[in-house]
């Protein structure tokens, strides 16, 4: 596929031309203008709208190399687990179509013991950030939290707090987590 055939589908879906054209300055060959198109017009199908594409590619660079088939697994991932509105959710977090659905299942598997069914989606719905983080290191900061007391407060602090998974240890302020959680 050329980049001419590219454009013309952007045409095709009424994408502005400078959209197209911060698109196609991805690509250059015809292996990855082939398979930007599959995975847009997948995208497409499954209603994600231009501006979310256009997101998606602006700041989850790695969906360029992303295979059609991890996109695909990634979406189907999302909708057995009941997920509502995909399109809008990968909006908020492009990088679900780059993170193995094994990093995802494995995530949600380890949510699912801490939280009931409805709390999971509930935050899941706000924000699907945490089940692209690498699964040993997730584990282990789940543990950190439950050793420390804050095991029913998990929830609330990835919805809130979320970078109290991210920063070292020695860097999470416990005392003011326990403070802002406790009931």
């Amino acid at each position: 596929m050329k980049k001419e055939e590219l454009k013309k589908y952007f045409e095709e879906l009424n994408y502005d031309e400078s959209l197209q054209n911060e698109i196609l300055a991805y690509v250059d060959n015809e292996k990855d203008i082939e398979s930007l198109y599959e995975k847009i017009k997948f995208l497409t199908k499954t209603g994600v709208p231009q501006e979310g594409i256009e997101m998606i590619i602006n700041e989850n660079p790695l969906f360029l190399t992303t295979t059609l088939e991890t996109v695909k697994n990634n979406i189907n991932f999302l909708k057995n687990i009941k997920l509502e509105n995909i399109a809008r959710t990968l909006e908020i977090n492009p990088e679900l179509l780059s993170t193995s659905d094994k990093t995802m299942s494995e995530n949600y598997k380890l949510l699912k013991i801490l939280m009931s069914e409805k709390d999971l989606m509930n935050m899941l719905k706000v924000d699907c950030e945490i089940l692209t983080f690498n699964t040993d290191y997730f584990e282990k900061r789940l543990e950190f939290f439950i050793k420390n007391d804050l095991k029913d407060q998990i929830k609330d602090i990835i919805l809130n707090d979320i970078e109290a998974f991210e920063d070292e240890e020695d860097e999470i302020d416990l005392e003011d987590l326990k403070a802002k959680y406790k009931k």
